[in-house]
């Protein structure tokens, strides 16, 4: 827990030095014309015209409280502008999560138990050249295919809501999904081979023990730890989106919303969104690092030991 305050009280000092490190952002919210008694009130709105240490200051308590200020561009109350983007960003990412856990799973034992076999050849190969398209390009080819060309799914948008908007969901989960799903199914398979190797299976393959509960019992619950780290990253940055998805798609979430407050250089915009980032990631890493214990008892009995 000390570890992940003192990460996150330096990351809030980057973010604060990198988003004003970009340019003076009155200058860009204003017309090229401007007088520079206009300039300096603009600096007064949005608190430029401070010195570093009071900005930071400013900052800091901000973000403790969630009072991230008002947009520079809408004009409006950041915490209010980013929550129908970020209901938005997690809707997809569920859809997300579901398709890579009843994927990804079964995919990666199947070729850690098949070592060598046809089958685990064709799983590796088909997760290396997920891995290897890069995500906007695989949007672009399935929206070519199944909207443009097939036209049985919607090109973008996330639809009225409702039962309704499903097929809104298909093209931009899968391209969410899929370079998770290579990923996560190409660790589990190289986890559960490294388990397979272990004293403890063979013991349990001599005493008796069914095939079946060696695999899913033993060996895939050994095989959890580095799973539980790879998913800790993802679902804590879950909470940003998939910018190149949401920007092929037109889905209106928080990742499209971080690119344009980039442009636009609205860097309240900017610190919330990466700021909640960052807490996400933290959080979840933390929760994972605790549940270790849980998982492996091995873990637990060293740290309870002299």
């Amino acid at each position: 827990m000390l570890q992940a305050f003192v990460t996150l009280v330096l990351f809030m000092i980057i973010l604060f030095v990198a988003t004003r490190a970009a340019g003076d952002p009155a200058l860009l919210i204003l017309p090229a014309d401007a007088t520079p008694e206009q300039i300096q009130m603009a600096r007064e709105r949005i608190g430029t015209d401070r010195s570093y240490a009071e900005q930071f200051l400013f900052f800091a308590r901000d973000m403790a409280t969630l009072n991230f200020g008002r947009s520079i561009v809408y004009r409006e109350p950041v915490l209010d502008l980013i929550g129908g983007r970020i209901a938005a960003s997690l809707k997809l990412q569920f859809t997300s999560l579901v398709l890579i856990l009843v994927t990804a799973f079964p995919l990666g034992v199947y070729a850690a138990t098949h070592r060598g076999r046809f089958g685990d050849h064709v799983v590796r190969l088909v997760a290396a050249l997920s891995q290897a398209a890069p995500g906007f390009w695989v949007g672009l080819v399935l929206m070519a295919i199944f909207s443009v060309k097939l036209g049985w799914l919607p090109a973008g948008g996330i639809g009225p809501g409702g039962i309704e908007s499903w097929k809104h969901y298909v093209l931009p989960t899968i391209t969410t999904s899929l370079l998770l799903i290579a990923s996560l199914t190409r660790l589990l398979r190289s986890s559960m081979l490294e388990t397979l190797d272990s004293e403890f299976v063979k013991l349990a393959r001599a005493k008796g023990v069914s095939e079946t509960a060696v695999i899913w019992v033993h060996v895939f619950r050994n095989a959890l730890l580095p799973i539980m780290t790879f998913m800790a990253i993802w679902i804590g940055t879950a909470v940003s989106g998939s910018v190149v998805v949401e920007v092929v798609f037109d889905w209106p979430g928080i990742g499209a919303m971080f690119v344009d407050s980039i442009g636009t250089r609205d860097f309240p915009v900017i610190q919330a969104i990466v700021g909640l980032v960052a807490v996400s990631v933290l959080t979840a890493n933390l929760v994972v690092d605790l549940m270790y214990a849980v998982v492996d008892p091995r873990i637990r009995l060293a740290a309870s030991s002299p």
